[in-house]
């Protein structure tokens, strides 16, 4: 190529430790060589959640939306000042307020704006964390302006096809203009390589250890979890370590209190915290919140899992980035007897879980890693495709 195609990063963005797609993103296309990334993006402070937006104290919410009305007026200015005719402009979440004021330009005005829509304000408060009623105004209306907003994205980018057939369903976006990239992972977030388990049976003795990853939304299914996790009490060989916290919390927490075999860490965790976890492991937990939202994800929980060696645990129902094949996962319904017995299945079947562990790694370097998404931006950019170097 002539010349290295330039992307300038626009806007308000999420850069807690909870959202870190974009980060990652920002910093994996910023590395390349053929490719001149300008981030002139507005980051949120860490602590900045969009839920407290709609569930928070009245001075969460005042604070929260003057930080994101000041910080996406303030990404407004920066477009119009850095960015040039007829380069790319990449909005990470959430990209709702500089495309709903971009959807007023005429078009020809317009930046070729690729949006990160991983999430919508509207899945997030309606669906996900069921806060407010679907069919209420306030509904609606959200509704209307982001369909408005991301019908003005030149491209939108999603984590699976799932996820993509439904934002082109709920939003009248052309299927056509919706990608499903990988999620960016911050490998270097993941355990040491050389002090993973390796993939052998366990020995004599020592119990089987189940980690659950998640924030307690429905959408996780950790009544599911905690309902499963009671089933097995009588399993005296099998220990869960549940890492998380949310508004479902308090409701499974009397299901897990006199549980002699369960350690829960409530509140946010460091990803040291979360790596040494991982290391520890043999089974991961996926999702199990049956219908709607978790039959379109990959969380990152399991692209950690999956880098990390493990043996995963996960709903039937699930989706993949695009061109993906299916992954070394053993799945069941989401219900609680269900997943009791395929986690006592893989306590059982060391040789299963052992197949599995060795092909987790594999299968996330080949499929969901940073040479995989980079190749994606690449073909999305109108670039060669290849990677080489990354993993």
């Amino acid at each position: 190529m002539s010349h290295r195609p330039r992307i300038t990063v626009i806007g308000a963005a999420l850069a807690g430790s909870g959202y870190p797609n974009a980060r990652n993103t920002v910093r994996l296309l910023s590395s390349l060589h053929d490719m001149e990334v300008h981030d002139q993006a507005c980051w949120l402070p860490p602590d900045f959640h969009l839920w407290k937006l709609a569930r928070g104290t009245l001075i969460e919410k005042l604070r929260g939306a003057c930080l994101l009305g000041s910080y996406s007026l303030l990404g407004l200015c920066r477009l119009a000042r850095h960015c040039r005719r007829g380069e790319w402009v990449y909005l990470p979440y959430p990209s709702l307020p500089v495309l709903w004021c971009l959807s007023w330009l005429p078009a020809a005005w317009r930046p070729r704006c690729i949006a990160d829509a991983y999430i919508t304000f509207w899945d997030t408060l309606y669906q996900d964390r069921q806060i407010g009623r679907q069919g209420g105004l306030i509904s609606r209306l959200l509704l209307r302006a982001e369909s408005r907003a991301l019908r003005t994205a030149h491209r939108i980018v999603v984590d699976t096809r799932a996820n993509a057939e439904h934002i082109s369903k709920l939003f009248g976006v052309d299927r056509q203009r919706i990608a499903a990239f990988p999620l960016a992972l911050d490998q270097a977030t993941l355990p040491d390589p050389g002090a993973l388990k390796s993939a052998t049976a366990p020995q004599a003795g020592k119990p089987l250890r189940v980690l659950f990853i998640g924030t307690f939304v429905p959408m996780q299914g950790t009544e599911v979890i905690a309902r499963a996790i009671n089933l097995l009490r009588d399993d005296k060989d099998i220990e869960f370590t549940l890492i998380g916290d949310g508004q479902q919390a308090d409701s499974v927490a009397p299901l897990l209190s006199d549980h002699p075999r369960v350690t829960w860490l409530r509140g946010w965790q460091s990803p040291e915290v979360l790596a040494r976890a991982l290391t520890e492991a043999d089974i991961c937990l996926g999702v199990f919140g049956g219908t709607g939202k978790a039959a379109r994800v990959l969380p990152f929980k399991l692209y950690m899992a999956l880098a990390a060696g493990k043996a995963v645990v996960t709903q039937s129902d699930y989706s993949l980035p695009d061109d993906c094949g299916p992954p070394p996962v053993l799945t069941c319904p989401a219900d609680p007897s269900a997943l009791s017995e395929t986690i006592r299945r893989l306590a059982g079947e060391p040789r299963l879980r052992i197949q599995l562990m060795n092909q987790a790694r594999t299968y996330f370097t080949d499929q969901l890693s940073s040479r995989r998404l980079v190749s994606n931006w690449k073909s999305l950019l109108g670039m060669e495709a290849g990677a080489a170097g990354l993993t």
